[in-house]
């Protein structure tokens, strides 16, 4: 006697994969944007830790963004960021938003600051999500004429 599946048996077998393949994808989709967010959040602050940085070591400020971070070198490269010349701004690229966080010197009297602030998010939700983790409440960090403080 031979023994196999039935049609029944496997016709049930392929309908519990089909619910399980159901609930796990949107779950797929949801820790991928969480991990393209977390990952774009830690790029943004070492940018901006490393413009401080620099500032401090060469005593040295410019509204060139990328001349100071390797970081925003990399990021303009892989267009996962813009840098406006004209106005000094690194605007940060997150879905479809391509000003999702910008990142400036400003000069206020004789201060220099790095400031960070937010764009339009939209209904973007990558977007949103990224300037939640990211807190631009620790912006300005002073360059010049105060201490820089992390």
């Amino acid at each position: 006697m031979k023994r196999a599946f039935t049609m029944i048996e496997l016709i049930f077998v392929i309908v519990i994969i089909g619910i399980l393949a159901a609930v796990a994808i949107p779950k797929m989709a949801a820790t991928r944007m969480d991990a393209k967010v977390a990952t774009t959040a830690n790029i943004v602050t070492s940018a901006a830790n490393e413009i401080a940085s620099y500032a401090v070591s060469q005593g040295v400020i410019s509204n060139n963004i990328p001349a100071m971070s390797k970081i925003a070198q990399g990021l303009i490269a892989k267009q996962g960021a813009s840098f406006d010349s004209s106005n000094g701004i690194l605007k940060i690229k997150m879905h479809t938003v391509s000003d999702c966080i910008k990142l400036a010197i400003t000069h206020d009297n004789n201060d220099m600051n790095l400031t960070m602030s937010y764009g339009n998010a939209g209904s973007d939700e990558a977007c949103t999500a990224l300037q939640q983790v990211v807190d631009a409440a620790n912006y300005p960090i002073p360059l010049k004429g105060n201490t820089v403080r992390f």
